[in-house]
């Protein structure tokens, strides 16, 4: 079946080339942005009723929350936007490496000393994000992605913040009572 968004131009400006990932409320896309010729990232939420869909507002929140935060260590978003029929897209920073669960699988242990930086630099987009109120919930390798720069050690860069939390009141709440939010193997036991 072929994908529904590869080969057209979203909002006039983003042209999809092929797809990046499939997540389990989303996809991205790697896309170029007409208007500056540089290459970037489109997430989309699956279903064809999106803009009603919880997935939808949480990818709005999503983009939101890493927006406001505004750090080196948080994965940029330009534009938040909306597809005909309402279904809103995400255009962020199109990061070229791997994420540390990649880096982990293909490497086995890290040096201490790659530890210890890659943590530095997730502590510290995690902080800028306290700072404004908002709490990621989902830290995990697949949410820490490590950006190849030329001659320099990887950029950290901290994804999907979907399941946030913020000391901003919501008209609705995008997390039931009683439903575990995130991944298992990495929530706090409270």
């Amino acid at each position: 079946m072929a994908d529904p968004y590869e080969g057209t131009t979203i909002a006039g400006r983003y042209r999809v080339r092929h797809i990046l990932g499939v997540g389990g409320s989303a996809s991205v896309y790697e896309a170029e942005d007409l208007t500056f010729g540089r290459t970037v990232a489109v997430k989309i939420p699956h279903g064809s009723a999106g803009s009603k869909t919880i997935a939808a507002k949480r990818l709005v929140r999503e983009a939101r929350a890493s927006g406001a935060v505004g750090h080196p260590n948080v994965c940029e978003i330009s534009e938040i936007g909306s597809l005909q029929g309402g279904t809103p897209f995400v255009v962020m920073e199109r990061l070229v490496g791997e994420t540390l669960r990649d880096r982990i699988t293909n490497a086995g242990r890290l040096p201490f000393g790659d530890i210890v930086d890659i943590m530095m630099q997730v502590l510290s987009g995690l902080g800028a994000a306290h700072e404004h109120g908002i709490i990621h919930r989902d830290i995990k390798p697949e949410n820490i992605f490590l950006s190849r720069r030329a001659g320099c050690p990887a950029l950290v860069k901290i994804l999907d913040f979907g399941l946030v939390a913020t000391d901003q009141p919501m008209k609705e709440d995008l997390t039931a009572v009683g439903r575990v939010v995130g991944t298992p193997h990495y929530l706090a036991p409270e």
